[in-house]
């Protein structure tokens, strides 16, 4: 070993092993060492513009290399390629699977805004000839006006690729999807090459990839737009070119392995780890003599590992957590919980709810358990093949620990789960080991020492027993169960299937991640950018576009609880409630997304020359003696019994402000419960209405002010009095006799989750909140002849199923509603005359999750 170490050392330094080594550890040195020196923007302007000119040299090269090297590559593959009926059985599999895939899995995203990203930095590398992201801007006349652009955090090797295909297929990347379907197939049959060029077991091979490509979140990932498809066939090529220039140890070859290795680190910045693996068990080959290997190949890789490295150096100590947080320190509990998701896949229905697969992770583990003992048994034999299997697996996957440990890869997040195809491939090939040596152990002939057919049977009966396992999910894949909880993927695809509706018009969106747009080749604009242009502005935007400018008020508007703590999420609904209130919005399209949140579409016309907040303020209804009887009358309060037996009428006081600019069109109606008080011109001013005793309703009074501009509705705000007379009673003033419900705690004039009551945006300060199933029951004797309450799901979790409420009285039904989802409030009226127990019963249909119902203004009368 010292005498080996020796020559490697003297072959290596010399004066072009030693400049070559030099010059390959010093690029990734002074890249990372420049932010801590004062040039981080040195680096920023690098990474922005180095990459596309250091992307198009290294396709180049490497296709001249290639190109020069084609007939000997033929000969090589001759070589390695095994006997047709198991290169037959691969290649049949592979477009067997991917056909499986292309036709039962829904092509979409499923990593939202980091497949976005990508997406936007190809626009603007192929219309900018930027690497950086554009985050906001517009397309015009084959241009990309990119008005706000940063550093990407993402690797920008993906993106290339997407520029490369847009000269020919188009800036509207949805055609990345039919690409990325038909990478599966190739990558299938790289990893089966690669794997029989290493070990010369087909067999192994042919499980290995089999097994790699039948996991439900490998499937789902070459359905989407993710690097991690990407990185995978890129790790199978890497790993077939290794071997050809092993085998044929020329410097052409090195230096296409160099290329290869290169833009592999392009897919992920962790990649750059695992690429220690590759040259440590190059070196004894590249430094067999002095020649200009070694220090070709080492220059070549640090070279075009560039716009890698320049990501890492610009992005180094970057917060990628966010919120409470902190990524670093979680390694061990992230790999617990990750065993566990990946263990127990399946929820209480027996759906796949995690794209894993139980039976291949215990065969990993098992393979891993069978790969040491057989490292351990044949090293004391003189092998050392499964011992240098083993340790080129550790060196590897010590990426995979960076993964863990610095971005918190925990798989109870659904977009962390993608962070799984880095390690799968290798988890694979340790899952086939046991498998095909098996098969091999049953099938050999003890005598002869030949392969017989059971081989050939078991074989293909596992295939079958694998294949059949994933297949047999297929209504989970078609109800795409794994990614139906991603909010931001099911947002987009609920935005592109109305946009699709539209007529193909040059439209601009007005969001709150606006990349995700540029991403498609469409124009948008953050909500401040918006906010910040002037009318004149605005109005050349609305002119330029012919009145198609949209506003979507997205997840990031909603401060419900709709994230994983340790996810990436940015909240901004104070900016949305602000940028809503100051702009001239008309409602088009609203869509009820998984939960806590509605995707809002509204055309967008410009800035309001009012101030909606400030149109009408209403004081709260009020009980009196008359004192003048006219629109401007006024009433001296007290015990109204008292002083006026026959009842004294209720005054509505409000003030109708001036606003600047306002036209002249506006009116004014006043609405109790059905019944409409008056409907007149909008004047600015104070006013009273007075509405007599006998008008009032026993119980709850809504009186809705609504400021309309034709019909449009400017401002509306509700005022409730509840008339006592007569014994009238509030039902929150009885505590019930028992109440039982599924989830949580009942709530008395507050939500479930101790917020103000709110029903399709209508909040109600009196009423019960319960989660169904419920059943609530209150002792009234017999004194109360009606009851009403007005009844629907809380705006707080809109992921209900659908509910049906019904009121019992002794038992018996007395009224009830038809199923119901949010966004709509039902009437409850029912006669109780006589009845001794009322019962409030609430029904969940299919799964109770979200079903938080509330009951306000209930209220009993005698």
């Amino acid at each position: 070993m010292k005498n080996f170490i020796s020559l490697l050392l003297k072959n290596l330094l010399r004066p072009a092993g030693i400049i070559g080594l030099v010059i390959a550890l010093a690029i990734p040195f002074l890249i990372y060492l420049g932010p801590n020196v004062g040039h981080k923007d040195t680096i920023r302007i690098l990474d922005l513009n180095l990459p596309l000119p250091l992307f198009m040299v290294q396709l180049v090269t490497g296709i001249a290399l290639f190109v020069s090297l084609n007939k000997d590559f033929r000969e090589w593959l001759k070589g390695i390629l095994p006997e047709k009926p198991i290169a037959l059985a691969a290649l049949i599999s592979a477009i067997a699977i991917a056909v499986f895939a292309g036709t039962q899995i829904e092509a979409r995203h499923r990593v939202q805004s980091d497949e976005s990203v990508f997406m936007s930095v190809a626009q603007n590398m192929y219309l900018n000839h930027q690497s950086g992201t554009c985050n906001q801007g517009e397309f015009e006349n084959g241009m990309l006006n990119c008005t706000n652009k940063s550093n990407s955090f993402k690797t920008k090797g993906l993106a290339f690729l997407y520029t490369l295909g847009m000269p020919l297929l188009g800036n509207d990347l949805h055609w990345i999807f039919k690409g990325e379907l038909l990478m599966l197939p190739l990558t299938f049959l790289l990893m089966f090459l690669a794997i029989v060029a290493w070990t010369r077991q087909p067999l192994l091979a042919f499980f290995a990839a089999l097994l790699m490509a039948l996991q439900p979140t490998v499937l789902f990932q070459f359905r989407a737009m993710s690097v991690e498809p990407l990185y995978i066939f890129l790790s199978a090529l890497s790993l077939l070119v290794f071997r050809w220039a092993f085998d044929r140890n020329t410097v052409r070859h090195w230096a296409l392995l160099a290329l290869t290795l290169a833009f592999f680190a392009q897919t992920r910045q962790e990649t750059v780890f695992c690429l220690l693996s590759f040259i440590l068990f190059a070196l004894p080959k590249m430094l067999d003599k002095k020649d200009f290997k070694a220090p070709v190949f080492f220059v070549l890789l640090s070279l075009f590992s560039v716009p890698a490295l320049l990501t890492i150096s610009y992005f180094q100590g970057f917060g990628f957590q966010g919120g409470e947080f902190s990524a670093h320190g979680h390694f061990f509990e992230d790999l617990v919980n990750n065993w566990k998701v990946m263990t127990k896949p399946l929820n209480d229905k027996g759906e796949l709810v995690n794209p894993f697969l139980t039976y291949f992770n215990w065969l990993f583990l098992a393979g891993l358990l069978y790969l040491i003992y057989r490292a351990v048994m044949d090293f004391r034999k003189g092998n050392k093949f499964y011992l240098e299997v083993l340790v080129f697996l550790a060196l590897y996957h010590i990426q995979t620990y960076m993964i863990l440990e610095n971005v918190s890869g925990d798989f109870g997040i659904e977009i962390n789960q993608r962070y799984s195809l880095v390690m799968i491939p290798s988890m694979a090939f340790l899952a086939a080991l046991p498998v095909a040596h098996l098969i091999e152990y049953f099938g050999t002939d003890s005598k002869t020492k030949k392969q017989t057919s059971a081989v050939l049977v078991l074989g293909l009966l596992f295939t079958l027993l694998f294949a059949g396992w994933t297949f047999h999910y297929k209504p989970d894949f078609n109800r795409n169960v794994m990614y139906n909880r991603n909010h931001l993927t099911t947002e987009e695809q609920e935005i592109w299937k109305w946009l699709n509706e539209q007529q193909p018009t040059n439209k601009l969106f007005i969001y709150g991640r606006p990349w995700h747009f540029i991403a498609y080749g469409v124009s948008a604009y953050h909500y401040d950018k918006v906010r910040q242009m002037n009318d004149g502005k605005i109005k050349e935007l609305l002119d330029k576009y012919n009145g198609e400018v949209y506003y979507i008020r997205g997840l990031d508007c909603w401060d419900s609880q709709t994230y994983h703590k340790k996810a990436v999420e940015h909240r901004i609904a104070t900016t949305c409630d602000v940028f809503e209130r100051e702009m001239d919005l008309e409602g088009v399209k609203n869509v009820l997304i998984t939960n806590n949140y509605w995707v809002q579409i509204a055309k967008f016309n410009g800035r309001k020359n009012y101030d909606p907040t400030n149109i009408i303020q209403v004081s709260e209804p009020t009980r009196g003696v008359v004192v003048r009887g006219n629109d401007n009358a006024t009433l001296t309060t007290g015990d109204s019994a008292a002083i006026n037996p026959s009842g004294s009428p209720l005054l509505l006081n409000f003030k109708l402000k001036e606003q600047r600019g306002a036209p002249k069109n506006w009116a004014l109606r006043i609405v109790h419960d059905k019944v409409l008080l008056k409907d007149t011109t909008f004047v600015p001013g104070e006013y009273n209405i007075l509405v007599s005793y006998d008008k009032l309703q026993p119980g709850y009074n809504t009186f809705r002010y609504i400021v309309l501009d034709g019909n449009k509705v400017l401002a509306q705000v509700n005022k409730t009095f509840f008339n006592e007379g007569n014994g009238v009673k509030k039902l929150t003033d009885l505590q019930p006799e028992s109440h039982k419900q599924e989830w949580g705690n009942m709530g008395m004039n507050r939500s479930i989750e101790g917020k103000p009551l709110t029903i399709n945006g209508q909040v109600f300060e009196n009423g019960i909140a319960t989660h169904a199933a419920s059943e609530t029951v209150y002792g009234i004797a017999g004194t109360f002849k009606d009851f009403h309450a007005g009844v629907g799901l809380d705006d707080e979790s809109l992921c209900s199923e659908g509910v049906s409420v019904q009121v019992l009285g002794d038992g018996n039904v007395l009224a009830e509603t038809p199923v119901f989802k949010a966004g709509s409030l039902h009437t409850l009226t029912a006669n109780i005359e006589g009845v001794q127990k009322l019962t409030l019963k609430t029904t969940a249909k299919g799964s109770i999750d979200c079903s938080h119902v509330d009951f306000v203004n209930p209220v009993l009368i005698p």
